[in-house]
């Protein structure tokens, strides 16, 4: 049988940390007002699926200059032909772009 000592050690007691003075909130104000956030929203990667040829011919372009990265291309490509809508079919476009956006930032 194991003999244990019935001697309690004593241990120093440690002093109780001070908290200071209570914060208390005066003037609350919300991010969006102190940081310009971007309108466009939450912004991650997606594969676009083309063929062979397409990606070919969007190769060929830059090879040519017309743009620094695939990306950028693809993107002034997109602007020039929103530029050439109708205004009809502009509003439209607008409104699409606007509710894919949205569900968008529902997704993150």
């Amino acid at each position: 049988m194991l003999k244990h000592d019935d001697k309690k050690i004593s241990k120093p007691k440690k002093s109780t940390l001070e908290r200071g003075t209570k914060v208390v909130v005066e003037n609350q104000v919300k991010r969006k007002d102190v940081v310009d956030m971007p309108d466009s929203g939450v912004t991650f990667p997606v594969n676009v699926r083309v063929d062979n040829h397409i990606r070919n011919k969007i190769s060929a372009l830059l090879n040519l200059g017309m743009a620094k990265s695939q990306k950028e291309l693809v993107k002034q490509l997109v602007e020039n032909e929103i530029d050439r809508l109708p205004e009809s079919d502009k509003s439209r476009f607008d409104r699409m772009f606007e509710i894919l956006e949205e569900k968008d930032n529902m997704k993150n």
